[in-house]
């Protein structure tokens, strides 16, 4: 399980590096609740993921997210991580948070809840 946990994880900081929607999407279950970040509103299925990963075009024009420490436990693996990107309209950020993803036996994301100052990246790039 720790495996899977792993490559899924992996594969969603992959995607999310190169803004590629598609393979964003098959990191996760059809079930999937997505808070991120955390506190707000859930984004739930596939809908929800479709709404959240559109915010990140319209945001990005470049962007990378990379794992440095992560924590299994069960069904759960915690990824504290680094992110940087350049928006539309050129101005930089850079942040940090903890990911914690809840991974099925088929080794999709069923639950994220993603922990990060929100208003501190935004500030960045307003």
């Amino acid at each position: 399980m720790e495996e899977m946990m792993i490559s899924v994880s992996d594969r969603y900081f992959q995607a999310l590096s190169e803004l590629d929607r598609d393979a964003y999407l098959s990191c996760f279950s059809t079930e999937v609740d997505l808070f991120d970040p955390y506190g707000g509103k859930p984004f739930k299925g596939r809908e929800g993921l479709v709404k959240w990963f559109a915010t990140m075009e319209r945001t990005w024009s470049e962007f990378s997210m990379k794992p440095v420490t992560q924590f299994t436990s069960g069904d759960r693996v915690a990824i504290q991580w680094q992110a940087k990107g350049s928006s539309d309209s050129g101005k930089k950020a850079e942040f940090s948070g903890i990911n914690v993803f809840t991974v099925d036996r088929s080794g999709l994301i069923t639950q994220l809840e993603g922990y990060w100052d929100f208003q501190s990246m935004l500030a960045q790039i307003s």
